[in-house]
């Protein structure tokens, strides 16, 4: 059998593996703006059925997708937006990071969807998850 020079090395594929895993950084890099083609709010909650809850529907995002890398001593321990699992802690930290009165511009779903975020995007604008987001900021970001 002979080597094929398309098949990726190891090392090439593993290094693709940690990229896709670590999937976060700086909430603190570039500008944001609000016109970065973020779909139009629907309204909605997040299954289209009443409010979405912090604790119940946006804390286990935050947890999957951002604190790996946004928790003390993580890749993005020395931004502003830390997570502790704790959602009233983390409840505090992430209300900070949006607008209801301009959801679509709000920095924690502009960085999840990858504007301005070093991590690239973690929730794109047409997953359930961004969808959920969009919807908590969307009804007052309540707990």
């Amino acid at each position: 059998m002979s080597s094929d020079s398309r098949i990726p090395s190891l090392a090439a594929v593993l290094m693709a593996a940690v990229a896709l895993l670590v999937g976060c950084a700086d909430f603190e890099r570039g500008p944001v703006s609000a016109d970065a083609g973020v779909p139009p709010v629907d309204g909605g909650g997040g299954d289209g059925g009443g409010a979405v809850s912090f604790a119940t529907d946006v804390h286990p995002l935050l947890t999957t997708g951002c604190q790996s890398c946004h928790r003390s001593g993580g890749a993005a321990g020395s931004t502003s937006f830390l997570l502790t699992g704790e959602a009233e802690a983390d409840y505090a930290a992430s209300s900070s990071l949006t607008d209801s009165s301009n959801p679509s511009a709000s920095r924690l779903l502009r960085k999840a969807s990858g504007a301005g975020h070093g991590g690239g995007t973690i929730y794109g604008a047409d997953t359930p998850e961004y969808q959920t987001l969009l919807s908590w900021i969307s009804g007052g970001a309540q707990p």
